[in-house]
């Protein structure tokens, strides 16, 4: 723990606000996170929680504060925020799977999208580059670099990801199945590898394990502890308070739109010191 506690600086909150219409949820939250570290969010339901990690993915716009993420304001609007989102894997209470697509197409569609909008844009500058050249000595020419892999390359490589993925969680056979035919533990770990086939920097959870019938919650966890045991920069937010004691470097508070109380995990159960903290543990423990 060591180590993260020095680490680099990955995520950064500061002074966030967010209100719908005339309900302010998010009342000024301050929030760092540091490269690896884990970062668990609990509270009552309405206390901003999944507004938090909702900003955080810029799937909601902040009225008002700054979210830096690798050095850049992510709150800013003149952001392009698709180049960082891609980078912040998200994982939802409800899945979020496509259910007209396959489980290999839930996993593969936004890395190939990704791919082949990349490749494009290098045949296109190379274009730019050749037609360039016909103007120019031969001395001055631009050096013409061709793309190393195909689209083709591309695809079957990130094929080979998802296979990959699909065999680490044992659910390698459901590749061409369509979610409707799975149970809640197998939509989410695939919703979780899904996540993690972009190569994100950060993953955020939100209550992954509250749609699911008591008996499919451990399969989620235990996957969620082999992603935080290979080094993965999460943030949390769950009522497993046994999954916090074991996983988290720090576990936050919220209540009323604000982080109430943040420590280590021992001291954050053992010895609270928020009124409200000690009645929301009285009821949850």
């Amino acid at each position: 723990m060591s180590e993260v506690l020095n680490g680099k600086i990955i995520l950064d909150v500061k002074n966030l606000h967010k209100s719908f219409g005339n309900v302010e949820v998010l009342k000024g939250v301050n929030l760092t996170v540091k490269e690896g570290e884990k970062v668990v969010i609990i509270g009552g339901s309405g206390s901003g929680k999944s507004t938090l990690l909702r900003c955080i993915n810029c799937l909601e716009d902040p009225t008002s504060g700054v979210i830096i993420f690798e050095g850049e304001n992510i709150a800013d609007f003149k952001v392009d925020i698709n180049k960082h989102r891609r980078h912040i894997g998200m994982v939802f209470q409800q899945f979020n799977l496509f259910n007209n697509k396959t489980v290999l197409k839930n996993i593969t569609m936004v890395p190939m999208y990704l791919a082949k909008k990349e490749l494009f844009w290098k045949k296109t500058k190379n274009n730019y580059r050749k037609f360039l050249n016909l103007f120019k000595k031969k001395e001055n020419k631009i050096q013409i670099i061709e793309p190393k892999e195909t689209f083709k390359d591309l695809t079957d490589s990130i094929n080979n990801q998802a296979y990959a993925l699909l065999k680490r969680i044992g659910l390698e056979d459901k590749a061409k199945f369509y979610p409707s035919t799975l149970s809640g533990g197998q939509k989410q770990r695939i919703a979780i590898v899904r996540a993690l086939a972009m190569n994100p920097k950060v993953m955020l959870f939100d209550e992954p394990t509250s749609a699911l019938d008591p008996e499919m919650v451990g399969e989620v966890l235990e996957l969620m502890k082999e992603v935080a045991d290979s080094g993965m920069t999460m943030v949390i937010v769950t009522h497993e308070m046994n999954f916090a004691k074991e996983v988290a470097d720090r576990v936050l508070f919220m209540d009323g739109g604000v982080i109430a109380e943040e420590n280590s995990p021992k001291e954050f159960f053992d010895n609270p010191k928020n009124q409200r903290l000690k009645e929301f543990l009285s009821k949850v423990l």
